[in-house]
């Protein structure tokens, strides 16, 4: 059986995440209620604030999907993944805070999706320096 390799700026669990992000960020802004035992652990702010983090960063990163212009779409993109590492990574924070150990899978994911989407974003904008150095090469 040969062996697929997947190409291209996205990466299927990167899109995978854009689309999640959008879907629940939007849910919840329209008010869906979240679980009763994560949300008693946070900060109503805390809980608006990675809504509309989720959902703000998941529809910029599924639009520069869409943009044939490569450097337009790394710069959504970028956009998208600060906004994937700062959702979960503040998330992730209130919920160390609570010193609740039953919280601790919930903490190390989500401080683990904020490094993943940190790391995609510092490559994003290695990229982007590179479509701007060839930019003024040409």
């Amino acid at each position: 059986m040969p062996t697929i390799v997947v190409t291209g700026r996205h990466r299927p669990h990167e899109v995978m995440f854009l689309i999640l992000s959008a879907l629940a960020g939007g849910a919840f802004v329209l008010g869906a209620k979240p679980p009763t035992t994560v949300e008693q652990l946070v900060a109503p702010w805390v809980l608006w604030t990675w809504y509309l983090l989720l959902l703000s960063s998941g529809v910029i990163g599924l639009v520069s999907i869409l943009l044939p212009d490569t450097y337009r779409a790394l710069v959504l993109e970028l956009a998208a993944m600060q906004g994937q590492a700062a959702a979960p990574l503040l998330y992730g924070l209130a919920l160390l805070a609570s010193g609740r150990p039953e919280a601790t899978f919930a903490v190390a994911f989500c401080l683990s999706w904020a490094g993943a989407s940190a790391w995609r974003g510092w490559q994003v904008g290695r990229g982007i320096r590179a479509v701007q150095q060839a930019g003024e090469r040409s």
